[in-house]
């Protein structure tokens, strides 16, 4: 009677594997397409995120499209901004931080940036150095919600290839507004530890696999058990 015991809890532990290993491989893909360039405010927490739009150091970088950048060039990037937890009203502004050198660079490139409906919101155009030279408002929520920051960016054909990557030295600022409070954005790594240490991000899938591999380390203490018993 031992051996179907075993052979049953040795098929539950396959199962069990099997079903870890495609939740991991459904998961990366899902997060990779699903984690575009968004700006987040949690009123209850009173933080407030940027994720997608960050670069090599994990600073906040809007302009991720924006590089590598050839004369005649039109690109567009559209960054997603979110806010939950509202209990009155919350504003979210941007600012672009240039030196002198940047801004005379990048001052032929063209750039345009709207919020929602271009036609009934914000619209402004200018220079890269210009257009969120001063902390300007891109969305305000009196409820939750959310909306999307549109930019586009025009190179015009006369200049050369100097500008290609000129705009990866704007340094940008990103302060959310709760109830006369000004809330920074918080820094890339600082994020609360969540279960087992890892970063307590809300991610659907990254609940279910620790989910799975609780079922799965469970599963195996109790293959182990009813060996030992069987042996008994």
């Amino acid at each position: 009677m031992a051996f179907p015991i075993r052979k049953g809890v040795a098929r539950s532990l396959r199962c069990m594997v099997a079903a870890i290993f495609c939740v991991v491989a459904l998961a990366v893909p899902a997060r990779a397409f699903a984690d575009t360039p968004a700006i987040a405010y949690d009123g209850n927490a009173r933080q407030l995120t940027v994720s997608g739009a960050t670069d090599s150091s994990g600073e906040p970088d809007l302009f991720l499209a924006f590089k590598d950048l050839m004369p005649g060039d039109v690109r567009d990037q559209q960054i997603e901004i979110r806010a939950t937890g509202v209990k009155s009203q919350v504003r979210v502004f941007v600012r672009a931080v240039v030196d002198h050198e940047t801004a005379y660079q990048l001052s032929p490139i063209t750039l345009t940036a709207s919020v929602g409906d271009a036609s009934a919101g914000w619209l402004q155009t200018g220079t890269p150095g210009s257009v969120f030279a001063y902390p300007t408002q891109v969305a305000t929520f009196t409820s939750d919600g959310s909306t999307v920051l549109n930019l586009q960016l025009s190179v015009p054909t006369s200049v050369g290839n100097e500008l290609a990557d000129a705009n990866k030295a704007i340094r940008w600022e990103i302060t959310a507004e709760d109830d006369g409070k000004t809330i920074p954005v918080q820094p890339a790594g600082s994020k609360k530890p969540g279960l087992f240490g890892l970063a307590a991000t809300g991610d659907n899938s990254l609940a279910l696999l620790l989910t799975l591999l609780t079922l799965a380390i469970i599963a195996f203490m109790t293959a182990l058990l009813l060996t030992r018993r069987d042996k008994r």
